[in-house]
């Protein structure tokens, strides 16, 4: 398979995993997140849009990202996915650093600061995951395909 092939399967399995793992489970995340807060904000669809969007976004655009880590799945073996998911957290963490700003306080509830520090951290992990497990059964699934057919 060619490597532009390949970075364009791993950018659809991002958009995938990013839709699904950080967009929907995201959302729903923010959602018992905010009950921890004693006045918790309203559900709007266009935030969940919002959500949504950026988990699809994140996901496309960090994708492409696993396969720089072919070169150690020989050393890291099942905990490939995981170490992406990793990588992509930290990403976000930079990213929203940069968007906020450096060393900025946060005032919330230590329920919320709790929760948020345990729940998205294990999407972000299981976002590396899927795209993972994605990009791997994709390679799987063309190899066999070319194999049967030039067997024939």
């Amino acid at each position: 398979m060619s490597r532009a092939r390949l970075v364009a399967v791993a950018a659809v399995a991002g958009l995938l995993a990013g839709t699904l793992v950080l967009g929907i489970g995201g959302r729903l995340a923010m959602r018992a997140v905010a009950y921890a807060d004693p006045a918790p904000t309203r559900f709007t669809w266009l935030g969940a849009l919002q959500v949504l969007g950026a988990g699809a976004v994140w996901g496309t655009v960090t994708g492409p990202l696993v396969l720089a880590f072919d070169g150690l799945r020989a050393r890291l073996g099942g905990a490939t996915g995981l170490a992406f998911g990793a990588v992509v957290l930290g990403s976000a963490v930079l990213a929203v650093e940069l968007v906020a700003g450096f060393g900025g306080r946060i005032v919330a509830p230590p329920a919320f600061i709790i929760l948020s520090a345990v729940v998205f951290p294990i999407l972000f992990l299981a976002h590396g995951v899927m795209v993972d497990v994605l990009v791997r059964w994709w390679r799987t699934w063309t190899e066999r395909s070319v194999n049967a057919t030039t067997a024939v």
